[in-house]
């Protein structure tokens, strides 16, 4: 393990802290790489402006790749505007092409910021790109915003909430232990709480949830 690693130890997901990060590159920390890729890329899709732009400052190509895309790319894909424009400023290119021909300034486009970067002329997105995007944009505000790591998801069409329970043979479970089960998911034994579900019926169909566990992607429920 070389000396500049040790100086990365410790790092994981949250790269939002301006000064340790800037005291770790002072102290040696390698802005190319570190244990889980390159830095640039993690801090455009999980850290903050300051440390993007910290990065971006002391890279040698802020356009350089990681698994085939740019942290410019990275930045638009998690929805980080902020950080987008800092690495913009830092010379990164919006209209460098990746993945599937699109650009991270074209894919910025079919987001909630289309007004991102300066367009170039003979840039746009099709008829049938702007729909989708749009729908997208629907549903995505239809699901609303929660804490959804580990949280299980069905979308069942043409069929309620009531239909659903039905064809799950299922029982409605008392508020109370409902309650005790959302406050602490994991203090329940696995083989139980994975037999609790709920379901809401949504214009089109239903949706079937749990918010600690995988059982509406199950085959036999989703059956």
């Amino acid at each position: 393990m070389t000396a500049q690693s040790d100086v990365w130890a410790g790092m994981g997901w949250d790269w939002t802290d301006g000064d340790d990060i800037r005291r770790r590159l002072d102290e040696g920390a390698d802005p190319e790489r570190w244990s889980g890729g390159r830095p640039l890329h993690r801090a455009a899709a999980f850290g903050s402006r300051e440390v993007v732009a910290e990065l971006a400052g002391r890279v040698a190509d802020v356009d350089a790749l990681e698994d085939g895309v740019t942290a410019l790319w990275e930045a638009v894909v998690a929805r980080k505007p902020d950080s987008a424009r800092a690495l913009a400023a830092a010379g990164a290119d919006p209209w460098r092409l990746s993945i599937g021909g699109w650009s991270p300034g074209r894919l910025s486009l079919a987001g909630p910021t289309p007004g991102l970067f300066p367009v170039p002329e003979g840039v746009s997105l099709t008829d049938t790109e702007r729909a989708a995007a749009q729908e997208a944009d629907r549903l995505t505000t239809a699901l609303g915003e929660f804490y959804y790591d580990g949280t299980g998801l069905a979308c069942v069409a043409d069929i309620d909430a009531a239909e659903a329970v039905r064809r799950l043979e299922a029982a409605p479970m008392e508020d109370e232990a409902v309650d005790g089960l959302l406050d602490d998911p994991y203090g329940y034994d696995m083989d139980e709480s994975l037999q609790i579900i709920g379901v809401t019926s949504v214009p089109g169909g239903c949706a079937v949830t749990q918010s600690w566990g995988y059982a509406p992607q199950m085959p036999g429920v989703l059956a």
